[in-house]
């Protein structure tokens, strides 16, 4: 059974006549969101399509956590806009865009999210948590906090090794309060109204206020109030969380208890999810800029292909996405599973996986692989004409359905691989063929012979050739592999003037033997 049909089985066991459940998800756009960040709306996502699969009606909830406040400034931001730490204890949403092109910090990085998660082709309700909270939306939901703010000082501090002090529990208020002199939530509520209607609270700024909370918007609850409320108000059904939230006094765990215990909410069902990594990159996070963007992996890897990853992964099982030669691993499973896909070849899981990662279905039209593309694509500098004749000359067909994986393919190269870009030389590598020994010299000559007596080669009879060439029956598979890997960087030397190269008998056949016969002529 798939991860994501068991969670809607859950979800509809514990409320089996609801209407409409409600999946949730949320976000602090404290920077640009990182694609770990997306782990939160796939598998809210994925449980919304298996009970709308069961034939029940469900959306996704997506918040935008954007009336929390400015904590650290990004190291991405801090360049563009030195003087950023000033908004520090202001809430996102109502911070300046440093960019210029959004009426806030909270929208840039929103909008940047949100156009992936359409080119991703996720269907979303949106709630921005700034407009709810100066709406007034929250705030019976926050006056009720006020006046039960002592049971939640004790459901807190059931989580506490410290005692519990009652001078610090008569003065304790669940609220971030922003000051309507400074913006800043460097604020401490000193007393309220019986009835939670009207509190006065101090600013480091040196103001004092006095407000009706009715009134004033500038109102937040903590986070751990403020979470179970919306459960509440939302009728949320299924929520996921970082590992975390869900650790024996985790986020998630204590919210629980104020939800029933103070508010008498039950909490929806939690999921929680592992991490995400780059390579090279460590753990990502938003606050810091040391993240990788949705935007950014989608300029690799295929829509369908990030949501295939994310519908294969349990939620709790981590993974990571890797820019190096680990992409063309990832998109020959990818391929190999939509055949077998859409062949009804696949298990029962599997199914299930590309049901829910597959914008069109089975009817996805087949590419070339990405590796293919990958080892002709930069010596004809990627253009799609030259990549189809030299592919047609191998018996593959390349069509317009290609081009878009070609452009990933080039993404991937020019922004991660440069090294990859090969070039063929100009002029025989004299200097470096001085350096062989007589026995590859042999070789090379050999191969230059083949080449200049074939009129046509093919892809497999110049691969059964190389190997003919290199490999000594004498030796062992792991001494002739040794071999091959030597040999090769003879050839991909006097061909390009690197270790490395594209596969060579893919270039050898698919190039016009004009274009580098003379390299290997000595």
């Amino acid at each position: 059974m798939h991860w994501a049909e068991k969670l809607a089985l859950d979800v509809i066991s514990r409320n089996p006549n609801k209407e409409e459940y409600v999946c949730a998800a949320g976000i602090s756009p404290s920077g640009s969101v990182h694609i770990g960040n997306f782990r939160d709306v796939a598998t809210s996502y994925y449980v919304v399509k298996a009970l709308r699969k069961m034939g029940k009606k469900a959306r996704l909830l997506f918040s935008w956590d954007e009336f929390d406040r400015l904590r650290k400034v990004p190291s991405n931001v801090a360049p563009i806009c030195p003087d950023f730490d000033k908004y520090l204890g202001m809430p996102y949403a109502l911070i300046p865009d440093p960019y210029g092109t959004h009426s806030s910090y909270a929208e840039h990085n929103e909008k940047e999210f949100e156009l992936s998660l359409e080119e991703l082709g996720i269907d979303v309700d949106f709630r921005y948590q700034a407009k709810k909270y100066m709406n007034g939306d929250y705030t019976e939901g926050i006056i009720n906090a006020i006046k039960k703010r002592k049971e939640i000082y004790d459901v807190l501090m059931e989580y506490k090794t410290q005692d519990s002090d009652e001078g610090e529990r008569e003065n304790y208020y669940p609220l971030n309060v922003y000051c309507s002199t400074c913006g800043k939530d460097t604020t401490k509520v000193i007393s309220s109204s019986s009835d939670g209607e009207e509190i006065t609270f101090t600013c480091k700024c040196g103001a004092t206020h006095t407000v009706k909370v009715r009134e004033y918007h500038m109102i937040k609850l903590v986070w751990k109030v403020d979470w179970p409320m919306r459960w509440g108000y939302e009728g949320v059904d299924f929520e996921p969380g970082g590992i975390d939230h869900a650790a024996a006094s985790g986020s998630f765990v204590v919210a629980s208890d104020i939800a029933r215990k103070v508010l008498g909410v039950e909490p929806p069902l939690f999921q929680g999810y592992g991490w995400l990594s780059i390579a090279g990159l460590g753990d990502m996070h938003s606050s810091t800029g040391n993240n990788i963007t949705p935007a950014t992996v989608l300029k690799v890897y295929e829509p369908d292909m990030i949501r295939w990853l994310f519908a294969k992964y349990e939620p709790k099982a981590g993974f990571s996405f890797n820019f190096d030669d680990t992409i063309i691993r990832h998109y020959s499973e990818f391929d190999k599973g939509l055949e077998a896909y859409k062949n009804g070849e696949v298990d029962e899981y599997n199914e299930w996986v590309y049901d829910l990662a597959m914008l069109d279905g089975n009817k996805t039209r087949s590419k070339v692989p990405f590796g293919v593309l990958s080892s002709v694509a930069t010596i004809v500098d990627f253009n799609p004409a030259s990549v189809k004749d030299i592919l047609a000359k191998v018996g593959v067909e390349f069509t317009e359905n290609d081009t878009v994986r070609l452009e990933r393919v080039k993404n991937w190269i020019t922004d991660h691989q440069p090294s990859k870009l090969y070039k063929l030389l100009k002029g025989k590598n004299e200097e470096y063929y001085s350096t062989l020994t007589e026995e590859e010299k042999v070789a090379v000559k050999k191969l230059y012979d083949y080449v200049l007596a074939s009129d046509s080669i093919g892809e497999k009879d110049v691969q059964q050739y190389l190997y003919s060439l290199i490999n000594d029956e004498t030796l062992t598979k792991k001494e002739n592999m040794a071999r091959q890997q030597r040999f090769f960087k003879v050839f991909y030397n006097l061909l390009f003037g690197t270790d490395m190269g594209p596969r060579l008998y893919l270039f050898l056949a698919a190039i016009d033997k004009n274009e580098y016969l003379n390299l290997l002529n000595f």
